[in-house]
């Protein structure tokens, strides 16, 4: 959840999801989408930057999901241009 870790200001990382498919086995993905209200913000937590420097910008909502259905399945290209 990248959303997670722009949230936490970095303190709690994210981790690129892998899959090892399993040639004898079917595999079943499910996809469940979670955004709320479009004008909520997303960028570190206020608490969070008591004794830190913000390392990424706040943008509402509905940005942060165009940016990230923009960037494809490249997380780390999403991180870079949430960067300050």
């Amino acid at each position: 959840m990248l959303y997670m870790h722009i949230m936490s200001n970095g303190e709690y990382k994210s981790l690129e999801h892998r899959a090892v498919v399993n040639p004898e086995k079917e595999r079943l993905s499910i996809a469940a989408l979670h955004y709320g209200n479009k004008n909520a913000q997303i960028g570190p937590l206020p608490d969070l930057l008591k004794t830190n420097k913000a390392l990424y910008k706040t943008i509402p909502a509905e940005e942060f999901l165009n940016l990230k259905l923009s960037s494809k399945l490249d997380g780390k290209h999403l991180l870079n241009q949430m960067k300050i």
